[in-house]
């Protein structure tokens, strides 16, 4: 049979098809697969299914499926913050068991917490001969998180363990014991750290230990904590409660001392500072006031009691309209951050104020608890005190260093000190804007937490690179450069050992931005900076022209700088115009040789 036959008798039975039934077969059957394909179509929009399906689908999904979620619209965002939900997340999905003792504020606070919260560390230098692993170029090691932990809030290493403190006020002591290898970590250069935790203290209010950057030298832990004290006989209403400082000796992880302040006296913040022998606690109250005591740490284990005198410090004194909101500290040095954004320092060694001031007039032998004022412009929110340096953020993200700079911790690109707060920028690439987010002042290196605007993160450095302190940059840089470091988007802080670097994780959705105003763009600046170089240029040019007498020639550079030189620092470009005028006063008609 020919193939027309073929085609004509398959025609012929679909008409015959037809007559009988009277419809097509395959007009029937696409008109029931197009109806079928809407209608499913129809039931398949998760728009249109009710909230009580979606927050079920919600629960069996991770933490980040749910964010991503919420921010797709406006009503899956309301339904993304439904208490219940996270509730549910939190006892399914993230923890178990509960660890505050009274019902949370907030579900979806304390969920996302708990689920970001983590300590990275990474190995700096290789194994030493005690027993150390191998070094992975950007290996990372994970400490064990405490169960009962929720929301770190700082880490601090010492000799034999890693201090953690969390929301609640806990503080827990991370045993340093050597982390285990497992196969694939070999592999991949990821090293997962096994290490068993003590609670060393519950509902601390501040905690600190020696400032200086030898971890074998923090022995004691200084804790702020509030207890209750014995109601007299037949009182009524609640005990009072009453702030102490309580001394811990890590090694042995056992209280050795004890001082309880008077109930009147209510503190927010403990620094410490000196040496051993001389060992100064300063207290910040909070009403902003400052005080200080001394502690001989030789006489802490001894059973006789130890009587210990608190005064207030110089700084509160002369500065009674100034309620201090932050306090740094080194070995020799405090530093001071006033609720306005000011910032003031006392330096107890002749030696730390050449290094960080650049000369020693002013300094005054006698009266060395005398605030010396930081003249910056801007308002600082964020700081970090080193032995020889030290780094400053104001509120639109920028960051000025000051102090010792032999070995480039500057960041400047040279390796010359600085005597006064110096703006220096970060290593920005093409497109990419970034603004600091921590700071963190090392012996002879400095180290910066990076954000850019898409939220993810990275970790800069410069100064020296010897024994691994700047991961992917062993020779050293005088400029801030990126390190071998992977850095999680929920990091909020970060801190150096001699060995190791670590990144404290945990991302707090109530925490309020850490700058005020926006950062300006990279491109907006530079272009800036381009057309204030141009207009000085024809300035300088017109003067050269015109050829006037120096009295003229004073009179129209004292002009440029006061108009012209916005970018110069307020304080520098006041200075010039004053010497200016003073130079014009005492100048001579000569004509200005060109």
């Amino acid at each position: 049979m020919s193939e027309a036959s073929k085609t004509l008798e398959i025609r012929l039975r679909s008409r015959f098809y037809e007559r009988q039934t009277g419809t097509s077969p395959k007009r029937k059957k696409r008109k029931t697969i197009s109806s079928t394909l809407e209608g499913a179509q129809h039931m398949a929009s998760i728009q249109s299914l009710p909230p009580e399906i979606l927050e079920e689908v919600l629960k069996q999904v991770s933490v980040t499926d749910v964010i991503s979620f919420g921010a797709t619209c406006r009503a899956f965002h309301d339904l993304s913050l439904s208490p219940a939900l996270w509730k549910q997340i939190y006892y399914s999905r993230v923890a178990r068991p509960y660890p505050f003792k009274d019902t949370p504020p907030d579900w979806r606070r304390v969920t996302i917490m708990k689920h970001t919260q983590s300590l990275l560390i990474q190995r700096l230098s290789p194994g030493s001969s005690r027993g150390s692993p191998p070094y992975f170029p950007g290996s990372v090691m994970r400490a064990s998180s405490p169960p009962q932990a929720l929301g770190y809030r700082r880490a601090l290493p010492t000799k034999d363990h890693e201090l953690l403190w969390d929301q609640q006020g806990t503080i827990f002591l991370l045993s340093n014991a050597d982390p285990a290898l497992r196969p694939q970590g070999l592999a991949t250069g990821r090293l997962e750290r096994h290490s068993s935790s003590h609670v060393l203290c519950q509902g601390a209010k501040d905690f600190s230990v020696d400032p200086r950057s030898d971890v074998s030298c923090r022995k004691y832990i200084y804790v702020l904590v509030t207890h209750s004290k014995p109601a007299p006989l037949g009182s009524e209403g609640p005990p009072p409660r009453c702030d102490c400082v309580e001394v811990y000796q890590q090694d042995i992880r056992t209280k050795v001392f004890r001082m309880t302040f008077h109930p009147s006296l209510s503190f927010t913040q403990i620094r410490v500072m000196g040496s051993e022998a001389h060992r100064t606690l300063l207290l910040l109250t909070a009403t902003g006031k400052v005080y200080a005591l001394s502690v001989n740490e030789t006489q802490l284990t001894t059973p006789p009691s130890y009587t210990v005198q608190l005064a207030l410090r110089k700084v509160s004194t002369s500065l009674p309209q100034l309620p201090i909101t932050q306090i740094h500290t080194s070995c020799r040095s405090a530093l001071y951050l006033t609720v306005e954004g000011s910032v003031f320092m006392e330096v107890h060694s002749p030696g730390v104020y050449h290094t960080l001031f650049g000369t020693q007039l002013g300094y005054d032998p006698r009266d060395i608890h005398v605030p010396l004022s930081l003249r910056l412009p801007f308002k600082v929110v964020r700081c970090s005190l080193g032995l020889s340096h030290l780094c400053l953020l104001d509120d639109c993200g920028r960051m000025f260093m000051q102090g010792s700079n032999r070995y480039g911790q500057l960041g400047t690109g040279d390796k010359i000190d600085r005597g006064q707060p110096t703006q220096v920028c970060v290593c920005v690439r093409v497109a990419l804007s970034l603004v600091p987010v921590d700071v963190w002042c090392g012996l002879n290196h400095s180290l910066a937490l990076l954000q850019a605007e898409s939220g993810s993160k990275e970790v800069q450095g410069c100064g020296c690179g010897a024994g691994g302190r700047l991961p992917g940059c062993f020779k050293g840089s005088a400029v801030f450069v990126k390190l071998s470091v992977r850095v999680p988007r929920t990091t909020r802080s970060i801190c150096s050992s001699q060995d190791l670097l670590y990144l404290l994780t945990c991302h707090d959705v109530a925490e309020t931005p850490l700058f005020s105003r926006p950062h300006p763009p990279i491109q907006q600046a530079e272009r800036e900076a381009g057309e204030e170089r141009d207009i000085l240029q024809r300035q300088l040019s017109l003067m050269k022209s015109k050829g006037p007498s120096a009295a003229v020639g004073m009179k129209m550079l004292q002009d440029a700088v006061q108009n012209l030189m916005t970018l110069l620092n307020p304080v520098h470009r006041n200075f010039l115009v004053d010497a200016l005028g003073l130079i014009q006063k005492a100048s001579d008609k000569k004509p200005l040789e060109s």
